[in-house]
């Protein structure tokens, strides 16, 4: 009974979300019609921001402990929190709570996007603005139906609104539907959103460019490496972006939503409330500004120490010790931190500016060399996308740091890629899914010394998602 009643809640928070009114005007009870909800191009505005505020709760903490936290890059410290050191350690279940908050935050926003895609039609506005919101809504369904697929594998795919809680039955859908859902969202999605956005308030929005990275990613996912690089060249040949010269100004706040950043969720101290929380979980305790407080989540050693010498990303992101604005220089007890994420102006405890980077050039680049090299061993093309991620880490010095790579066999190639990856995005969500990708997700926890099986593959479905929903089968060995 309890459960059922939490999910009515959550089905009537959900048809509220979209139909709050601006003023006080007395509406009927039957305002959770959604024919009361959409009426004007301000109405769809405010839906797609909500679908857009749910993904700030997922992209912070949470899609790194999910996205890097079971790879090799990353550790918590074992004072940390039990829940996130189970998932570092290898040693979770299905009621390990982040599980069930990341499937529920997903599929919240997952409903609030088929809200818009259903409704937003119907309204009289302008069509190439009406477009776009619902192009924005696919984007956001297909990115968070690509987290869940990849997490869980088979699960729900749902592309209609709930409006009842009478039918909770809903059977997990096999991984290939739901990819194709995912594709053609993307596809539709590119075919009307805009190249870049000026207004204010707007920067930030999901952009053609954010819909073909990102389904370039899905394709490198399917190991369809044809469809891959087309999607990473199209990125690559429309000039819309680039390489920022100084690797540290990728995580400046100041310097957010520059020539390098194709989508980031965006986060900002207007209010504490809008901040973002990586700084103060990534910090060195007792060097964070509010409080002089810190987080847990470091570097493992590993990573610290695989860095060619000269490297320019390590001195910008690992650190042992901090210089406070007073000159207090605050050293590290417990080893190698990640430093990617300082902001010396964060506005409040766990609220900072830093946005979430789901995805930026160099990103591109490396996917659009690792398709090349699948499709035909490595070319020059591979090379120089490759090389210009390497040659950025040199910061301008040719005698030292990664040089140009050259002369290798494809399996060297496929490794090579895999080793810039952790270089140049460690800490931003991705290690995991590399990992899996390319094989060596069980490798890497084995040479970590954690006892893992073909299970750990997959992270299970949420206990209480089957305790609500008693047609959703388990992962094996959950």
């Amino acid at each position: 009974m309890k459960k059922n009643k939490r999910l009515l809640l959550l089905v009537s928070w959900l048809l509220v979300t979209v139909g709050c009114q601006s003023n006080l005007e007395e509406v009927p009870i039957s305002f959770l019609s959604e024919s009361n909800s959409f009426i004007t191009a301000a109405d769809a505005t405010t839906a797609i921001n909500a679908v857009y505020d749910r993904a700030k709760i997922i992209y912070q903490i949470p899609m790194i402990v999910l996205g890097d936290l079971s790879g090799d890059d990353l550790l918590v410290r074992p004072d940390g929190d039990p829940a996130v050191n189970e998932i570092d350690q290898f040693k979770y279940t299905a009621s390990t709570n982040y599980f069930d908050s990341f499937y529920t935050n997903s599929y919240v926003a997952i409903d609030r996007s088929n809200r818009v895609i259903e409704n937003v039609p119907k309204i009289a506005m302008d069509t190439k603005l009406r477009d776009q919101i619902i192009g924005e809504a696919k984007f956001l369904r297909a990115l968070h139906y690509f987290n869940l697929v990849r997490a869980f594998g088979d699960v729900p795919l749902v592309v209609k609104t709930t409006t009842d809680v009478v039918n909770v039955k809903i059977p997990r859908d096999p991984t290939d539907k739901v990819y194709q859902q995912i594709i053609q969202d993307l596809l539709d999605a590119e075919k009307v959103l805009p190249v870049s956005y000026t207004a204010a308030g707007e920067v930030g929005r999901a952009t053609v460019g954010a819909a073909k990275s990102i389904l370039a990613k899905v394709y490198l996912t399917r190991k369809d490496w044809t469809n891959a690089a087309a999607k990473a060249k199209e990125v690559i040949d429309s000039k819309t972006y680039s390489l920022v010269a100084d690797y540290r100004d990728v995580f400046t706040p100041e310097k957010e939503n520059g020539p390098e950043h194709i989508f980031s969720i965006q986060f900002s101290c207007i209010q504490p409330k809008y901040g973002s929380s990586m700084a103060e979980n990534f910090a060195i305790y007792f060097s964070y500004p509010i409080n002089l407080t810190g987080g847990s989540l470091q570097v493992t050693d590993s990573y610290a120490n695989s860095f060619v010498a000269g490297d320019y990303r390590k001195q910008v992101a690992v650190i042992t010790q901090k210089t406070l604005a007073n000159g207090t220089v605050v050293l590290s007890r417990t080893g190698p931190h990640l430093d990617k994420y300082w902001d010396p102006n964060a506005c409040g405890a766990g609220a900072a500016r830093n946005n979430f980077l789901v995805i930026r050039y160099a990103d591109v680049l490396l996917m659009y060399a690792e398709a090349l090299n699948e499709l035909a061993g490595p070319g020059a093309d591979a090379y120089a996308a490759i090389n210009q991620v390497r040659a950025r880490a040199r910061k301008g010095v040719n005698t030292t740091g990664p040089q140009d790579l050259a002369g290798l066999t494809q399996a060297q190639f496929r490794d090579a890629v895999l080793q810039e990856r952790s270089w140049e995005l460690a800490g931003e969500g991705h290690r995991r899914w590399d990992l899996l990708r390319t094989g060596k997700l069980l490798a890497a926890a084995q040479a970590q010394g954690y006892t893992v099986s073909e299970k750990y593959l997959l992270f299970p479905i949420p206990t209480f998602e089957r305790d609500a929903n008693p047609s959703l089968t388990q992962n094996p060995g959950f």
